[in-house]
């Protein structure tokens, strides 16, 4: 019990050091991309019970802030001399230290649906926003089934968007992790997979571990942004 409070207290720092606008507020570039957003999730993920989850992992991706102009951006961009994260969904691609390539999320889902990433590119990613979300929708549906073990559609839910900002192979570390403790149930994200991960604690970003960073991507994605493109959904498409 005391790890949660712990855990709430630090996901609620960061909550109120923004406008509350964060909650309600659709940034207006985000209506240009939503049509293109919802139709290819019904179309590639037609049994994903939350379809509007896709406007809050992009806004989480690409907006520093609802008015930053990388917001709902396509050339939103994240370039450091290890890591490049591009566009809508900030699709990435990492080195090692000496500059061998660590992973490319870009090329491997290209080889993995080339149907339907054909013509996606390094070269040309960022002049494809509907490429950008294609691809962001196949990376979830692919870790989505992947935890089809996971009977309960929100922790689901959960452990997918963990998955999406720190990998699968991690979601299913901390599920074991999970299982080897007292009370612990591997099937439930919320008040048990998250408090228990192989990931790092170390301050890594402006004081954030990766294992902060990740929770907080969870809690931010489903319960802070969600909601309000879940209404604009359901006003629009339902």
């Amino acid at each position: 019990m005391i790890k949660y409070l712990l855990m709430t207290l630090l996901f609620l720092i960061p909550i109120t050091s923004v406008s509350q606008s964060v909650k309600t507020y659709i940034p207006e570039r985000a209506f240009q991309y939503l049509p293109i957003v919802y139709s290819e999730a019904e179309r590639l993920m037609p049994d994903m019970p939350y379809p509007y989850y896709f406007g809050s992992l992009i806004e989480h991706e690409s907006c520093i802030s609802l008015k930053h102009s990388r917001c709902w951006s396509p050339t939103s961009r994240l370039k450091t001399s290890r890591e490049e994260g591009a566009g809508l969904i900030q699709i990435t691609r990492a080195y090692n230290s000496n500059g061998t390539l660590r992973f490319d999320t870009l090329s491997e889902l290209r080889r993995s649906h080339i149907q339907e990433l054909r013509d996606l590119s390094w070269g040309n990613v960022y002049q494809r926003p509907d490429l950008q979300i294609r691809a962001g929708i196949l990376l979830t549906k692919r870790n989505h089934k992947a935890l089809h073990m996971v009977k309960d559609p929100w922790e689901r839910l959960a452990m997918t968007d963990s998955a999406y900002n720190g990998g699968l192979g991690h979601v299913n570390k901390d599920r074991r992790l999970c299982g080897l403790k007292a009370n612990c149930d591997p099937q439930k994200w919320f008040s048990n997979v998250e408090l228990h991960s192989v990931k790092s604690r170390k301050p890594l970003y402006a004081g954030r571990s990766a294992y902060t960073i990740n929770r907080q991507h969870v809690h931010d994605t489903l319960y802070i942004r969600m909601p309000k493109y879940q209404k604009h959904y359901k006003e629009n498409l339902m």
